[in-house]
């Protein structure tokens, strides 16, 4: 089967005059401004007298920008000869741009109003004045006399310069390093990134808690990448009384295997219930610590479905308690004979350390004081407004300014601090805010979340005197001395790279050369000179550090078990380490003894055991960290059945205390599948961040038997990683470059343009380099040096050399000219990308555009429309039988030539409990709600 997409369009032909409000004015509505404009005028000046004054003004304007005109149309010749590279073309379209509009602003909007008040006048109706002030959205302008009375002191501004000469002004482009930060959101919750700091940015999606100051934070709940406050699974799954702490189950009474912190460990086929020993008082009870007070406010419960469920929980009564001594009854519930979980809830406005479930009652017919239980137990926990403090960042020095953005829901406010003492309150985001008064290196973020809100990404960047990004403005006066400058706007250029790693990610691409552009996201090791770089390895998109030596289990005093024991032993015990001549054949004990040689048809040095699926399970007591799994299976070459088998490999997150899976399940193409290393031996690399003491290896067999030799766990290189790309061929000698890199810890970048026989040491990351100090050459090697336990994601460079490089004239005033100085206008710049648009159906885009009163805006103007691909088909995916085996799919779908729901499912039963007469009961899990339908239960 194959998956084809086709899409068609064509080129968008509406320019931004066709598409522009061609709104029309009425005689009425002109007569009733002038009327309402003769009343506002009172004693001041005509009209008349004015326009005369701006005309006169207006013609002087005209001869100087005659000569300014002949300098633009000479840099916009040459434009149209520029590269296509969207950075540089971009770039000079927005310095000439600059350069215009300033001068013509004036002179346009002087334009405009007389047009406009010289139009026809017929009659005076002041009916629709209000009316005619608002815009389509509703809002009123202010009225004519407002606009002139404020227009009064400006008409005759502008000049520039004066006797000390012009003075060089600038606009900050705001919307690059917002956007930066909205596409860095979306990458960290691709890559489930906690927060982390790069270069001058920090952000975080609260993947997790790290990045959060729990001691100066109130309550809060992560749900699925989101702070928010309300009602919340507190999600305690318990895996022994007291673990994970701070928590710890007790109980009155318990069954032996049912113990009470089963009832609450996240698997419904485990179970507690009371062991029929006489009760207190009121009867058995259940109780959880949570060390700290929480507000719970709902129930959610699995009764036990022993005995047609006549073991299962029927009536009981929650309590809470401060010091585990003093108890207020909070609710009394009747629960339903059923083994659906069904919720309780009622209301509690007090914090209790303390919960317990006590006067348990079960649907016995006799005793049901003493047996009752339960499969699985949640609590909730409603958390009012959240006050989140982050983590202080040190951002090396005082910053003098700084962007803040987050995504959020409902009225969240912010705070800002730099010392952890001073708070700048309700800060506002977004903007470039001014933070050269404050004192301090460690920045801090506060968020004040309500009741009804929520925060979903926060992030900042900060910047210094000499980070930040500036686009030239006007300048004024007479005897002006320029010089020519490079203009690249640093921010776009890194923002340019991070959509190109994106690009190659989303593609499944290795690095790519794209004009005067370098991305290498590390898909594959195609970028990188293997014979060069150091000590490195590539998993999920990250070049880190290789693994050494192997660690030897006798030093770390391994135990080791299976789940269902081996050939001689059905022992689940673990047991100590033994050297392989000291141990029985096939005993579990092989698979960690230090002798990894998979000799073929050598039966003694392998754990074998029969069955569907065993769990290989190895521990020990100092936990260490590990760069690569390698599983060894003798498999003696199909003899005797004793064959290779499908596997998966899990650690045990100690912070979490749960087995996450650090491999997918590997199904092999046969029983004689040794791999693609020939020698039975499979080799998983492995980047945790946080040390191991646990591992689990999950076979299943493909024959009469399942074989593991030994499973080693490697640790880290002694050498450091680093990472040399291949030549990347230029096509003329660069003079300028931006380089930049993603990465976790500790990296410096060195560079090579005549390939690689010679580098510059510690090239700065996000800045303009001048590469005049570099030997010339056109063939440009990067070097990139890791720390220990640094993690390069991807990184990329844009060069420019003579003629493609965006340069700005700096002009210095003279000694004459205005006594004003110019004003710089904030450029704001909308892109849309992906727009399908005909002339029939064209693409409509909302731009805002602020009220002035003093009409001092840029033309509107559309920089580029880039057509994209269309009349052409994409294979996503193909599938084959034959290729069923290679794919992981879930356990609802099936692979056979076609891709479809499955209809048949086999399930494992459980015994449950031994009744006094022999027999068993048994059970096993079954959602209904995972399917439409049960047609039919049938016991094999």
């Amino acid at each position: 089967m194959s998956v084809r997409i086709t899409r068609t369009g064509t080129e968008v032909v509406l320019d931004h005059n066709q598409l522009a409000n061609k709104g029309k004015r009425t005689h009425a509505e002109i007569d009733s401004y002038l009327q309402e404009l003769d009343d506002a005028r009172e004693n001041k000046p005509s009209l008349q007298d004015k326009f005369r004054e701006l005309k006169d003004k207006d013609d002087e304007q005209d001869r100087q920008l005659d000569t300014v005109k002949g300098a633009v149309s000479t840099f916009q010749a040459g434009l149209n000869t520029l590269s296509s590279t969207v950075s540089a073309a971009e770039a000079k379209n927005q310095t000439q741009d600059l350069r215009l509009s300033q001068v013509e602003q004036k002179n346009a909007q002087q334009d405009q109003a007389i047009l406009k008040l010289q139009s026809d006048v017929s009659s005076n109706p002041n009916a629709e004045v209000v009316a005619a002030r608002r815009d389509r959205d509703g809002r009123t302008f202010p009225s004519l006399k407002a606009r002139l009375d404020d227009m009064q002191g400006k008409i005759g501004s502008g000049g520039g310069g004066g006797n000390n000469g012009g003075a060089s002004s600038s606009s900050f482009d705001l919307q690059t390093p917002i956007n930066i930060l909205l596409n860095t959101f979306r990458d960290a919750e691709t890559h489930n990134k906690p927060a982390y700091r790069q270069n001058n940015m920090y952000v975080d999606v609260f993947s997790d808690s790290s990045g959060i100051d729990i001691e100066k934070s109130s309550s809060f709940a992560i749900i699925n990448g989101t702070v928010s406050p309300g009602l919340h699974d507190t999600n305690i799954i318990m895996s022994s009384p007291t673990e994970p702490a701070p928590y710890h189950v007790t109980s009155s009474s318990e069954t032996s295997g049912y113990p009470g912190w089963k009832g609450i460990n996240g698997n419904v086929t485990d179970s507690y219930y009371s062991d029929g020993a006489t009760p207190p008082a009121e009867g058995h009870w259940w109780q959880i610590d949570f060390f700290v007070p929480k507000i719970i406010t709902k129930l959610a419960i699995r009764a036990l479905g022993i005995s047609s469920g006549q073991y299962g929980l029927a009536t009981f009564t929650l309590q809470g308690s401060q010091d585990n001594t003093n108890w207020t009854d909070l609710y009394v519930g009747s629960h339903a004979n059923t083994g659906s979980e069904l919720e309780h809830s009622f209301t509690n406005t007090s914090a209790y350390r303390y919960y317990r479930l006590a006067k348990l009652r079960s649907y016995r017919s006799t005793n049901p004081i003493i047996y009752a239980g339960w499969h699985e137990i949640k609590f909730y926990e409603i958390i009012d407004a959240v006050t989140l403090v982050t983590k202080a960042v040190n951002v090396g020095s005082s910053p003098n300014k700084i962007i803040t953005t987050a995504e959020y829901t409902d009225a969240v406010t912010f705070d800002l601090t730099l010392d952890g003492i001073t708070w700048v309150h309700n800060i506002d985001l977004n903007k470039l805010l001014d933070t050269s008064s404050l004192k301090g290196t460690n920045l801090q973020l506060r968020a004040n979340i309500p009741a009804t809100g929520s925060l979903k990404s926060l992030g900042f960047t900060w910047y210094d005197d000499s980070m930040l990004v500036e686009m030239p403005g006007k300048e004024g006066g007479g005897g002006d001395r320029s010089s020519t400058k490079p203009l690249v706007d640093v921010v776009a250029a890194t923002n340019i790279l991070r959509n190109a790693y994106r690009t190659l990610e989303g593609m499944n691409q290795g690095a790519s050369v794209r004009h005067n552009l370098y991305a290498d996201a590390f898909v594959d090791s195609s970028g990188v000179d293997v014979s060069k770089s150091e000590a490195f390895q590539i998993r999920n998109g990250q070049f880190t550090k290789t693994a050494g030596v192997p660690f030897n289990w006798k030093d770390l005093g391994v135990q080791t078990a299976s789940s269902s024991g081996d050939w001689y032993n059905s022992s689940t015990s673990f047991r100590p380490y033994k050297s392989n001549s000291a141990t029985p054949t096939y005993a579990v004990e092989k698979i960690a003894d230090d002798n990894a040689i998979a000799t073929p048809g050598g039966y003694t040095d392998y754990w074998l055991q029969n069955g569907t699926t065993a769990d290989l399970f190895m521990k020990w007591v100092t936990p260490v960290e590990i760069y690569k799994i390698i599983l060894w299976m003798n498999g003696s070459l199909g003899q005797n059945g004793h064959d290779y088998c499908d596997h998966q490999i899990f650690v045990k997150n100690p912070s979490t205390s749960k087995w996450e899976a650090v491999t997918p399940r590997i199904n092999l193409a046969s029983k004689n599948d040794k791999g693609v290393h020939g020698d039975g031996s499979w080799h998983y690399p492995v980047n945790l961040g946080y040390l191991i003491n646990e591992v689990k290896v999950t076979v299943w067999n493909k024959s009469s038997y399942m074989t593991v030799t030994e499973v080693q766990i490697l640790q880290a290189s002694d050498e450091n990683p680093v990472m040399v790309s291949k030549p990347i061929p230029l096509a003329k000698a660069p003079t300028h470059l931006v380089l930049d890199a993603e990465y976790e810890g500790n990296l410096s970048i060195d560079l090579s343009l005549d390939g690689g026989t010679t580098f510059i040491a510690g090239v700065p990351l996000n800045q303009l380099v001048d590469l005049s100090t570099f030997l010339p050459g056109n063939s440009l090697v990067i070097r990139a040096n890791l720390s220990d336990k640094a993690v390069l994601n991807s990184i990329g460079c844009i060069w420019y050399d003579k003629d493609t490089l965006p340069t700005y004239t700096d002009t210095v005033g003279g000694s004459t000219g205005g006594n004003v100085p110019g004003n710089a206008v904030p450029m704001i710049q909308v892109e849309k990308y992906g727009v399908t648009a005909s002339p029939t159906s064209p693409s409509e885009v909302n731009i805002t555009i602020p009220y002035t009163s003093d009409f001092k805006l840029p033309p509107i103007e559309v920089l580029k429309f880039a057509p994209g691909e269309h009349n052409y088909s994409l294979e996503i995916a193909s599938f084959s039988s034959n290729e069923a085996s290679n794919f992981v799919h879930d356990n609802y779908m099936e692979l056979d030539g076609t891709l479809r729901l499955k209809t048949d499912y086999s399930i494992e039963l459980t015994e449950d409990v031994v009744l006094p007469s022999g027999n068993s009961v048994y059970s096993f899990p079954l959602d209904v709600n995972q399917f439409s339908y049960i047609e039919k239960i049938k016991l094999n």
